[in-house]
């Protein structure tokens, strides 16, 4: 479990409090209402430390992020870590 200093209405980057989107879309739920985090925020997450498994997750997940996942996470990404290698491919 993720402890972070958001409220109910808005999710906040534990990493850069300055990172933030309304809870609803940081949160999303499956068709059976298990809730779980936006792509785009985890890949955030897996973005500061790069291990194998982060590279291999961001390379499945890039094609299934919509145009505005992709842009979220790159000025995030630009943002939090500048310079990073993601950027480049999003």
């Amino acid at each position: 479990m993720m402890l972070e200093d958001g409220t109910p209405e808005t999710w906040v980057y534990k990493r850069d409090p300055s990172i933030r989107l309304p809870r609803a879309d940081a949160v999303r739920r499956t068709g059976g209402g298990i809730a779980y985090l936006a792509p785009e925020i985890v890949l955030l997450f897996k973005a500061k430390y790069r291990r194998d498994k982060d590279e291999a997750d961001f390379a499945k997940a890039l094609p299934r992020l919509d145009a505005k996942q992709r842009c979220w996470l790159q000025a995030c990404l630009a943002q939090a870590y500048p310079d990073h290698a993601w950027s480049a491919v999003l």
